[in-house]
Formats: structure tokens, sequence, C-alpha cells
């Protein structure tokens, strides 16, 4: 599906039958595929959601159903629940087959599993590692995967089972462990008992095991890169490990740099002919990445004032900006990867010349998305009390209140943070801003309160340059902003 909002049942059907040419001959979907545009979602969704739990479709499932992906991931998650045992493994070790191989014409993975005796913990896994593949393309299907583990066991239950495995299952098994902690830390630590990765770290014979181990550590425990050098691994073999937990992690990459490219030709629209072209729909937009369009209510919203007169405090309750706003070919375009870096959490530069509409088009997705904009014109005037916090004066003299500053506000309600012309901003606030811009999920305000940051919290950033000069970039502060996109309109 394309980031645009052009979405059709039966063309992402073809378009995913055309990527997985072995699928073309199971029934279901062949007789899917002859409805047309007859065919709904909950007929789509019924037939995909065996399919989904499968390794090889998992990826190219969510790519071109992503608007109805959290539908198929509570329907894959009320099936699971009817498994009787997903903790069950075949009594004969010799079970333990290659999985690629065990699979190798299955399509629907769930009615297999279920058919099988003592082979609930494979299912498991199986899941474990759609449900992993599919949060990384989606953060908005956290709620789903997390109802899954509400009755279903930890993804590492197999380090608890006194039984052989096989050494590449025991490493897949850490890996998908260590991938979903990285997405989550301060869910997932908490969620299970992880006591079990202390007894693996000890074997010096399987090195990819051990390095993922130290790591999943590392992060549980909070401990520095200093304190898991010594891995009973040289630093060759070590740096080898971190290389195939890359490529292991690079699965969801292609994926989700395709969803940068036009609409695939596949799709039902012909530029050219206004009675078959699919017209930009933002509700298409916004479902595809699970961003709500509706009000966020919270009971400190209303709260929250700007304090200082660079700070300006936008709500949907301000002067609509969806008349004047004009969806023109370059600003779609922009509207999408700026959408597609707001569902990712991904931190979002906007340059290009003065009036060229940076900040109307963060205000116009925040208003589709139902989020609250706090803008702050930066100068050298701005330092790190205005956006953390400072002590002030309390009503009894003598006495000292924290106040806290901008930033941490938008932090911990969830704010959208627009810092305009960001290249004017002094540099001692590279250390504020640093660990946000790195994807942290807790925010030291300095003075002994760490926050923890808001699922909805985003960051933007804004540099007016010259009409003539819109190659300028984002030195100095902003080098580690990847994310940026020319909104040279």
């Amino acid at each position: 599906m394309a980031i645009d909002g052009s979405f059709s049942l039966h063309s992402s059907l073809r378009r995913f039958l055309d990527r997985c040419p072995k699928l073309q001959c199971f029934p279901p979907l062949e007789s899917l595929e002859r409805m047309g545009d007859l065919v709904t979602e909950e007929e789509v969704v019924n037939v995909l959601v065996g399919v989904f739990l499968h390794p090889s479709y998992t990826i190219p499932l969510m790519g071109c159903f992503r608007p109805i992906a959290r539908h198929i991931v509570d329907k894959a998650v009320a099936l699971l629940r009817l498994v009787p045992n997903l903790r069950s493994i075949p009594d004969d070790t010799a079970a333990e087959d290659d999985r690629d191989r065990v699979l190798d014409g299955v399509v629907n993975v769930i009615e297999f599993y279920s058919w099988g005796q003592g082979r609930g913990l494979d299912l498991h896994e199986l899941a474990c590692l759609a449900f992993c593949r599919a949060l990384d393309m989606g953060p908005f299907l956290l709620s789903s995967v997390l109802s899954y583990f509400n009755f279903a066991p930890s993804p590492f239950a197999r380090f608890s089972v006194k039984q052989v495995t096989v050494e590449t299952r025991e490493l897949h098994v850490a890996q998908i462990s260590y991938r979903l902690l990285l997405m989550e830390p301060e869910i997932f630590s908490k969620l299970w008992d992880w006591s079990c990765f202390l007894d693996l770290v000890k074997d010096p014979h399987k090195p990819d095991l051990t390095w993922c181990v130290v790591q999943t550590l590392r992060v549980l425990l909070k401990l520095g890169y200093k304190a898991t050098e010594n891995l009973n691994i040289g630093a060759e073999e070590a740096f080898s490990c971190l290389l195939r937990w890359e490529e292991f992690c690079q699965d969801t990459s292609l994926e989700k740099a395709g969803w940068y490219v036009d609409p695939n030709p596949v799709a039902d629209y012909v530029s050219g002919s206004p009675d078959r072209r699919m017209d930009f729909k933002n509700e298409n937009c916004l479902k595809s990445f699970g961003l709500n369009n509706q009000p966020v209510s919270s009971p400190k919203l209303h709260e929250l004032q700007p304090h200082f007169k660079s700070q300006r405090l936008t709500t949907r309750d301000d002067v609509s900006v969806s008349n004047t706003f004009v969806f023109t070919s370059a600003v779609k375009r922009s509207y999408d990867r700026v959408l597609l870096a707001v569902s990712q959490k991904w931190p979002v530069l906007l340059y290009g010349p003065s009036g060229s509409g940076k900040s109307a088009l963060i205000a116009k997705l925040a208003q589709d998305c139902g989020n609250q904009v706090l803008s702050i014109q930066m100068d050298d005037q701005i330092d790190g009390r205005t956006l953390v916090g400072a002590y002030v004066s309390a009503d009894r003299p003598g006495e000292f209140r924290w106040q806290p500053g901008s930033l941490t506000q938008a932090v911990q309600n969830g704010l959208w943070i627009v810092f305009e012309d960001i290249n004017k901003a002094p540099s001692d606030l590279h250390s504020i801003l640093m660990p946000l811009l790195e994807g942290a999920v807790s925010f030291a305000t300095g003075h002994g309160e760490v926050v923890r940051v808001a699922e909805s919290f985003r960051m933007f950033s804004t540099i007016a340059v010259s009409k003539f000069d819109t190659s300028e970039s984002a030195a100095g502060i902003l080098s580690v902003e990847t994310k940026i996109f020319d909104y040279n309109t």
C-alpha cells in the first residue's frame, strides 16, 4: 500500500500475491482474488490471519495490508488464545527439525500446528517472530501484541524446558527476545522473569548466543558497554556477532524503505484518468500507521500553558487549517514522508524557504492525528532551563518550587514539540536534545527526576533556508537527526 492513503483491498491482495507467487495456488486466496472489488475486509482478514504467522509472508503481508494490520494481529491473537497449550513440546527430540523445511508448502500456520501434537511451543515462537516484525514495522500494534502475552508465555520459554534443543533454535529465541526488549525496554523488562539468561552466559562454544544474552542482560541491568566487554570471546568474534545480529534485524528495513517509494503500479489507479484515480485520503493514511484522527483527551492538557513569549500552543480548538491547506503533489509527498517518520517515532527536520509551509504541514498532521503542538521559536535567549525547567520562587518567602520547562511538559503529556529555526539554538542544548533524538524512553529533568517519554510524544524542527539554497543541511546540533525531509515547495 502506498503511504498516500490510496488503499484498496483488491489491489493490495493482487500485489501481495505477486510478491508471494507460491500463494497464488492457495484456494482461499484465489477465491478472494476473483471477487475483485466485492471482497470485504473481514473476508481478507479471515484468510490472511493464518498466513501472517508464516516467516516468509509476515513482512510482505504487513507491507501490503498496513491499514488493516491491527485487525489481522487482533484476529491472530484471538485464534492463538484457543490453542490448548502454547508450551507443549514433542516427546521425540528428533522432531526438532529445521523449521524452514517443516513449513515448506504450509500456508495456514495456526491450522498446521493445531493439528500436530506437542508443537504448541513451536507455534508460540513463530507467533513471537511475527509479532516482533509487525511491531518493528508498526509501533502502533504494541497494545495488540501485549494482549497476546497476557495469556502466552515469554518468547524465551524454551530456555526453561529441560530438553536438548537445536543450537540454532536457542539463538533464534534469544534474538527475538532481545529484539522485543530493545523496542520497549521499560515494558518487556518488567513483563517476564529474565533470570534464566544468567545461566546462558557460561557457554563459550556458542559465541552468537553468548553475545546476544550478554547484550540482553546489559539492557535489563542498565549496564554500560564497559561492563559487558568480557564476553569470553575475542573482540573480532564479538564484532562478527554484532554484524550477524544487525543482519537479523534488517529483515524489515527494506520493506520500510519501500514506503518512501511512489505507489506501486499494481495498484488500481491511473494518474491520468480522473475516473479511476484514487484520491489522497488522510483517513487511510492515518489508519495505515495506527494514528487516530480523534482528539486526544488528557486531564493534564488543559493545565499546560506556554510560559514564554517564544512558545505557542496549538490545539484542535484553534482555527482549522484544513480549509486553507491545499495538497499539491509536492505537499502530498512531504506529508507522506513526515507521516511515515511520525509513525516510526523518528525526529523530523523540515527545511525550506520561509513561508513554504513547514510549520503548517506539522499543524495539519497534528490536527488529523488529534495531537497538540507546542512550538518554540529558537534564538540565543533560549537556554536549558527554558526547555527542562528551573526552580522558581514559591508563594511563601524563602521557598522555591520546581517549574517544569516546555520540553519536559511535552515529554510528559505526549505533545508534539516543534523547534522553529533550530539552527539558531545555542550550542549548550546539544546534550539536552541528544537522548530524545536517539530514541530514549525516559528523560532526565536535572533535579533528580526521570520522566517516561509519553507514547504520543514527537519532536520536530525547522530551518528556514534561502530560496536559492535549499541544499543547506542541518549542521551542528541536528547532525544526528538523520530523518530529514526537504520541504522546498
